[in-house]
């Protein structure tokens, strides 16, 4: 069954059920609302009639002028319990009614003022609702045959079951639009669905109102997610599998000549020194796509503490200045000492350090590479400033992608992976910061990390803070 007809069904059933319950449960306190209606207008009638009940008035022609006057019958019934007057009886039949005094109404007006009762009538052999007021002369009493007041309470009924019926009908209209309402946007979210299960992200946004309309704009920014991924997947493996067949090729061509030649000896060393480096650097492309994948995935944490970022930056000097100086680069560091702490994984900060300051050298030809930090915010700043060929603007905001790279071929040929500034962005994120890059080209390059404050407590408090 599809959804509108279930969307309907299930509505239809509801409404019927509350229509019934509604109607009976009416029903149930109208017939006591009208009983109770019709006792409170025959007490007005019988005090009414009580009041006009003196010595002086024939009683039998009062009990027939009020019964004609108020529709109902009325009855006089003096203090022996002897019927003097009433307004379907007259003459011989009057004096042939039976003594009253043991009605219950009778009894009851006589000990309370006014007597209720609803029984079959031994003067009419119907049904009657009877209503007595106590007077001076004896009981004033109305009644009224029950099938009258049902009769009242047919029609009430009758009405009721009547606005019942409408407002099922006008329920269930409402319904089928509701359920058409609902359902169609659904329907499309349905296509939508299936159309991104093969693929196929081109489909529009879906139009709804409320939560509707709320699920159909987040399933078209998870189809645009997985869509700014499948992108990225693709990019991905097209990259890798470029990064590594130059190496593979380099490999293979190099020992297929050992193999199937036998080249000079010096010819040997250098051929076997070239697999040695490619192999090398396919070990330095592999393990930085596990180290990415990990950070990505939430398989590292970073787990902060206080940081000497002095320490930090000498050690990274120390394990680069060899290669720094072969190309004529002089680096150093300039830690100002309300920023020679910060809060972050000290592993995760020498890494972040090491590639910035790698890629700093590899991109330098001669200068200078400084290691700087600032304090910003209760933050720092921690970054690597050189004076090396630079940054086209068109490329500066895509550096922390994945294998991008502003001069491919340059970078390749000294030795860049394309991951590490990947690397530096995720490990900075992670500690709740962020990266940010300026460079002119020809002038030099400046890209640092931000790393938050602590959260505040006695053991966080920084040197500096």
């Amino acid at each position: 069954m599809k959804l509108p007809h279930r969307l309907l069904l299930y509505s239809f059933t509801v409404i019927t059920v509350l229509v019934v319950a509604i109607v009976a449960i009416i029903d149930r306190r109208l017939h006591s609302r009208i009983s109770q209606e019709i006792s409170i207008e025959m007490a007005r009638e019988a005090r009414l009639v009580a009041a006009q009940w003196s010595p002086s008035i024939d009683p039998d022609k009062l009990a027939d002028e009020d019964g004609a006057a108020l529709g109902h019958r009325v009855t006089l019934i003096d203090k022996s319990g002897v019927v003097v007057g009433d307004s379907e009886f007259n003459g011989p039949a009057l004096h042939a009614l039976q003594n009253h005094s043991h009605r219950p109404e009778v009894i009851e007006a006589r000990l309370h003022g006014v007597g209720y009762s609803r029984r079959v009538s031994p003067s009419k052999g119907d049904e009657e609702q009877y209503v007595a007021v106590a007077t001076a002369l004896g009981v004033a009493r109305v009644s009224v045959q029950t099938r009258t007041v049902e009769g009242i309470f047919d029609l009430a009924r009758r009405d009721i079951l009547t606005a019942g019926v409408v407002a099922m009908i006008i329920a269930t209209l409402l319904s089928f639009v509701f359920a058409r309402t609902v359902s169609r946007p659904i329907t499309e979210l349905r296509h939508v669905a299936r159309a991104m299960a093969d693929h196929d992200f081109s489909r529009p946004v879906v139009q709804a109102p409320g939560e509707v309309g709320d699920l159909a704009h987040t399933l078209h920014r998870l189809s645009s997610q997985i869509e700014s991924l499948e992108t990225m997947r693709r990019d991905f493996v097209a990259n890798v599998s470029h990064e590594l067949r130059t190496p593979l090729t380099i490999v293979g061509g190099f020992a297929e000549t050992l193999v199937d030649d036998d080249p000079p000896r010096e010819s040997r060393r250098e051929f076997a020194g070239m697999i040695l480096a490619n192999t090398r650097r396919m070990q330095r492309i592999v393990d930085d796509l596990l180290d990415l994948s990990r950070i990505e995935s939430g398989g590292w944490v970073p787990k902060p503490a206080d940081v000497d970022v002095q320490a930090v930056a000498e050690e990274i000097i120390a394990g680069t200045r060899d290669t720094a100086a072969a190309k004529g680069v002089n680096l150093e560091a300039t830690i100002p000492e309300n920023a020679a702490h910060a809060y972050a994984d000290r592993t995760a900060l020498r890494q972040i350090l090491s590639n910035l300051v790698e890629n700093a050298v590899r991109h330098t030809s001669v200068g200078e590479v400084r290691i700087f930090s600032e304090r910003d915010a209760g933050g720092v700043w921690i970054g690597v400033t050189d004076t090396g060929e630079g940054i086209p603007a068109d490329h500066l905001q895509r550096i922390f992608e994945r294998f991008y790279r502003a001069d491919p071929g340059r970078a390749r040929e000294q030795g860049g992976t394309g991951l590490g500034l990947a690397i530096v962005r995720h490990m900075t994120e992670a500690h709740g910061g962020r990266v940010s890059a300026e460079s002119t080209p020809g002038a030099g390059t400046t890209i640092r990390a931000y790393f938050p404050p602590p959260p505040r407590g006695p053991q966080m408090n920084l040197p500096g803070i």
